[in-house]
């Protein structure tokens, strides 16, 4: 889908390399540029032993890596001339640091007019807040879904068991933003640069909640509909001490619920906000679900049209049969032969995502990119090695 385009990939951890393995999944190739061995810090997730924490293998599947050091003037040369070849450069660094390294958007238009540069921050390019840290917690933190997350306003909010701010805020505006550029790109024959801010990406998802916010809704933890805090989108503990999730939202569905447990009484409460909500109906629900385990629940309302989903563990999903039928689970090999669970890119059907995608060792195809096909000589090669430029 996406072959014949070329990306070099810059950044590091989470919401720049799963922005590139999406794009690469799709058929773009992808060329990690990692600083040498022994050169201050790459991606983070190299270090990490794989037994414990395979985020390498699992971000990286089908990349290409080429090792430059940017800090030293022979290695920017190198970057540039690769960019000159190149479609795509995405970066995470805090704004100015690709300016400080002479490699920034001025230079980078230069060099390569159609090339489009996507950066990824916490708070932007711009602003109070661009040089400051942060990472997914605090992103959700200043964006006020943190403070919804919680059961009440009386309880501590918690933290997201994933990157919400990270995925949802970082690497989804990025891959849209970059497919945008390019087909304006076909019509233009202009690059562009992307300032893409998980500050903003995650405000964005807020979208719902604020324009409640705005016409006068109460908006806090706990308050109806999306927030546990209705009885016709709830969480219920079973008689096994599992737990079942009803979303019956539409009337249709919550009428057919209420048919299906034999309380067709309940229907009258859709539409009444106070009493979908009220503590007695809650209680009364809560008492009702605790009558079943949660497999008898879903045996029997899976023959209802009601919105309703067994709650289940990562092992009950990895199992699943709908899901294996679906072909989301893939296995890889890391660089040392280990074999790991990776997801694909949820797109079905497009035979570029099911290639063979290996897992590269830092630095493996130089000799591909810098001898090959910057025709740099053999002796020049070796030189730039014992110096540290790749």
């Amino acid at each position: 889908m996406l072959t014949g385009w070329r990306l070099l990939d810059l950044s590091s951890r989470l919401p720049g390399p799963l922005c590139s393995l999406i794009l690469s999944d799709l058929g773009m190739e992808v060329i990690r540029v990692e600083p040498p061995e022994g050169l201050g810090k790459g991606d983070i997730f190299r270090e990490f032993p794989e037994e414990k924490t395979p985020y390498f293998p699992m971000l990286n599947r089908g990349k290409k890596s080429v090792t430059l050091n940017l800090k030293s003037e022979k290695g920017r040369h190198l970057f540039l001339e690769m960019a000159k070849r190149a479609d795509v450069v995405l970066e995470g660094f805090r704004p100015g640091v690709m300016d400080r390294l002479e490699i920034g958007w001025p230079r980078l238009r230069q060099v390569n007019p159609r090339l489009i540069l996507a950066s990824i921050s916490g708070y932007g390019q711009e602003g109070t807040y661009r040089n400051t840290a942060g990472h997914d917690l605090n992103y959700l933190a200043q964006t006020g879904i943190l403070s919804l997350n919680a059961s009440s306003e009386r309880e501590s909010p918690v933290c997201p068991p994933i990157q919400i701010a990270d995925v949802g805020g970082g690497t989804y505006p990025a891959v849209i933003g970059i497919l945008a550029a390019l087909m304006e790109r076909s019509r233009t024959d202009r690059g562009r640069w992307l300032d893409i801010s998980m500050v903003d990406g995650s405000l964005f998802l807020m979208g719902m909640a604020m324009f409640d916010y705005g016409i006068g809704k109460q908006i806090a933890p706990g308050s109806p509909p999306i927030a546990r805090g209705a009885a016709n989108y709830h969480v219920y503990e079973t008689k096994d001490g599992r737990f079942v999730a009803l979303g019956a939202l539409e009337e249709n569905f919550w009428n057919a619920f209420c048919d299906a447990v034999h309380h067709p009484e309940w229907k009258s409460f859709y539409g009444d906000e106070a009493a979908m909500c009220s503590e007695t109906l809650l209680e009364e629900m809560k008492k009702l679900f605790r009558t079943k385990t949660r497999d008898e629940w879903d045996n029997d309302l899976q023959k209802w049209d009601v919105c309703f989903s067994p709650v289940r563990t990562i092992e009950e999903v990895e199992e699943d049969s709908y899901l294996k039928r679906r072909g989301i689970f893939r296995w890889i090999a890391s660089p040392n032969g280990k074999r790991f669970p990776a997801l694909r890119f949820p797109l079905a059907g497009q035979d570029v995502i099911d290639k063979k995608r290996e897992v590269p060792r830092l630095g493996q195809h130089n000799e591909v990119f810098l001898k090959k096909e910057l025709g740099i000589e053999d002796a020049e090669f070796e030189t730039f090695r014992r110096e540290g430029v790749i």
